[in-house]
């Protein structure tokens, strides 16, 4: 009975590592409820990692007795190995992740002046606005944005970063980049974390767009480009803005 329910935690955790990521990612509703959806990942990731590390924990205890096999040890090493991993890697993950935004929100810090409103103002001609998360967030944006956006734009762009930091969103993020780099191997690791980035995105578009308007959100998203996100080095990805303007001006 035991080794059945490991043999069934096990290919529930490949369905979840597998098939069931590359489905989701595919569909066309989550951008209807990214937070739904985001809530979805969450469950799928957290679920494949615990039937994962079950099976073989499964496998270990079968069957209970005074003597133990050498496949009951080999599973339980497997289990506590695996678990190890997937703990290890989210916490490097984390920190490398926070010592790079560290070091981007130290610089911003000494090149940027701050306005009325707390936000970062960089002298660059380059239309950018950007948050760097963390506990104490800063919204940075260049004189290239605050140049070519009018009031509406720049304060749909504000308000877009702002939910960033308000959400703690690069707290959804970072789980997904760190089941991508224990898992490189794994195609839908990849689209896991492109696909929550994304919804991320679209929660904070959708806040913006309630506080603004969704077209002034479009035509600022058009004009400043891509946003920054984590990456599995801690570096910043860019992220096609295209879908989300589609889907605002939808």
């Amino acid at each position: 009975m035991v080794t059945l329910l490991a043999a069934l935690s096990a290919l529930l955790a490949v369905l979840l590592a597998w098939p069931v990521p590359t489905r989701l990612a595919a569909a066309s509703w989550p951008s209807r409820n990214p937070r739904r959806a985001i809530t979805l990942w969450q469950v799928i990731g957290l679920s494949g990692g615990i039937c994962a590390v079950g099976s073989l924990l499964l496998l270990g205890l079968d069957p209970l007795g005074p003597r133990w096999t050498l496949l009951n040890l080999a599973a339980l090493a497997g289990a506590a190995i695996l678990l190890s991993w997937l703990l290890g890697v989210l916490a490097t993950n984390t920190i490398r992740i926070e010592r790079h935004l560290r070091k981007q929100r130290d610089a911003v810090d000494l090149l940027a002046w701050t306005d009325l409103n707390g936000v970062r103002v960089l002298d660059h001609p380059e239309p950018a606005a950007y948050c760097l998360p963390g506990p104490r967030p800063r919204i940075v944006v260049t004189h290239g944005a605050i140049a070519s956006l009018g009031p509406e734009e720049l304060a749909a762009v504000l308000a877009h970063e702002r939910a960033h930091a308000v959400g703690r969103h690069e707290l959804i993020i970072q789980p997904f980049v760190a089941w991508e780099s224990a898992l490189p191997f794994l195609p839908p690791a990849r689209r896991a974390t492109a696909a929550v980035a994304e919804l991320v995105e679209m929660l904070a578009d959708d806040h913006a767009a309630r506080e603004t308007s969704p077209r002034a959100l479009a035509r600022a998203l058009a004009q400043v480009g891509s946003d920054r996100l984590p990456s599995a080095d801690g570096s910043a990805a860019p992220a096609s803005v295209l879908p989300r303007v589609r889907r605002l001006v939808q």
